[in-house]
């Protein structure tokens, strides 16, 4: 299936689509009683916390049929306080925290997902709150989910630069700022388009929010969407079934010589702070991970060359950030958006002309 926007409610749109078509889901839902759109049928206004999530769950419930056996699906949610107008909770006096997140996360899995982690959207950038009597919010979850046990995951797309305090090796990463060319045996500091180092991502994503000029102010950063497109798919895939092609890494460790400092250990055999007492050694910082992309390999046993795309699903589309950074990773999109009104702003994210009264 090639790229494609709906307007219309999200689950009644999913229920026309055919199962097993998508490689991965990132989606951001209207959050419980935050705002109202001013759209019939809207989510987030229901009077329960348990009739909202319960409608979530039965969206989320299609995208598991559209998602392929192998698929991910990424959500990012938000929490809130219980107050005494719109977000209330039996039981729970106001100020309490309403913990959406672990509510969601908890039907989800009773609803047959498997819940693969959870990650924090850090924000240097909060927005500011009122509240005197407690911390401000500064973060969000991003949940990992996925339909089986075995499923497709790129971890090399996305790894982390690891530097230990003090390591300088981010400096000498490209010997040809200091020479004016690279290295003429081509020595491990150099890089190349094919390799990555650093580590594991982390749980952690410190990023910014950086609202879209025009969108509502509901819109996620393509920084956060990122991570989870590059993890979630493949930039090659079998163009008949779908199924998305494996990295083929050779992955290797070394400390290289000289990467931290000489200097003496504080305590030596003469004890902290006499004359002598630490031994001379190279304090290294390591060790240094390579891995080198080789190529790529089918998952599936069709007679395929992999010039397929990946198809990226959002049901709760809002401006469109998902298809603007499937695209930019060369990936198709799938978006469900309800309130039509934001048809032109999307066409304008992806590149799609818009006329009033039609497009094409």
């Amino acid at each position: 299936m090639n790229s494609g926007v709906f307007y219309g409610d999200a689950e009644r749109v999913l229920k026309t689509l055919p199962s097993g078509i998508v490689q991965c889901c990132v989606t951001s839902p209207p959050y419980w009683g935050l705002r109202d759109y001013s759209v019939e049928g809207q989510f987030g206004l229901e009077k329960t916390i348990d009739e909202y999530i319960e409608r979530i769950v039965g969206v989320f419930r299609e995208v598991k049929r559209v998602l392929r056996d192998d698929g991910v699906f990424w959500l990012n949610i938000g929490d809130a306080h219980v107050d005494s107008n719109r977000k209330k909770i039996k039981g729970l006096k106001p100020k309490n925290l309403c913990m959406i997140p672990a509510r969601m996360a908890l039907a989800l899995q009773a609803d047959g997902w498997m819940l693969l982690q959870e990650n924090i959207w850090s924000k240097p950038n909060p927005m500011p709150e009122s509240a005197q009597g407690r911390t401000t919010t500064a973060h969000e979850k991003v949940f990992q989910l996925s339909k089986r046990s075995r499923y497709f995951y790129d971890a090399d797309a996305i790894r982390e630069e690891a530097i230990c305090e003090g390591d300088n090796r981010h400096l000498r990463a490209d010997s040809s700022k200091e020479t004016g060319g690279p290295r003429e045996d081509g020595g491990s500091r150099r890089r190349t388009g094919n390799e990555t180092h650093g580590r594991n991502k982390r749980t952690v994503w410190e990023i910014p929010t950086a609202p879209y000029p025009g969108a509502h102010f509901a819109t996620f950063p393509p920084k956060l969407v990122e991570p989870c497109i590059l993890a979630g798919t493949s930039p090659r895939a079998c163009e008949k079934c779908g199924a998305p092609w494996r990295r083929m890494t050779e992955k290797s460790r070394s400390f290289e010589s000289g990467s931290g400092r000489s200097g003496r250990d504080p305590v030596g055999k003469n004890g902290p702070g006499l004359q002598g007492g630490g031994e001379t050694r190279d304090i290294r910082r390591g060790p240094c991970l390579k891995v080198e992309t080789t190529g790529w390999q089918p998952t599936c046993p069709c007679d395929n060359e992999g010039k397929g795309r990946c198809l990226v699903l959002d049901p709760f589309a809002g401006s469109g950030t998902t298809g603007e950074v499937a695209l930019k990773h060369g990936r198709d999109y799938l978006l469900i958006e309800l309130n039509s009104d934001y048809e032109k702003l999307i066409r304008g994210r992806l590149g799609l002309y818009y006329t009033e009264g039609g497009s094409r």
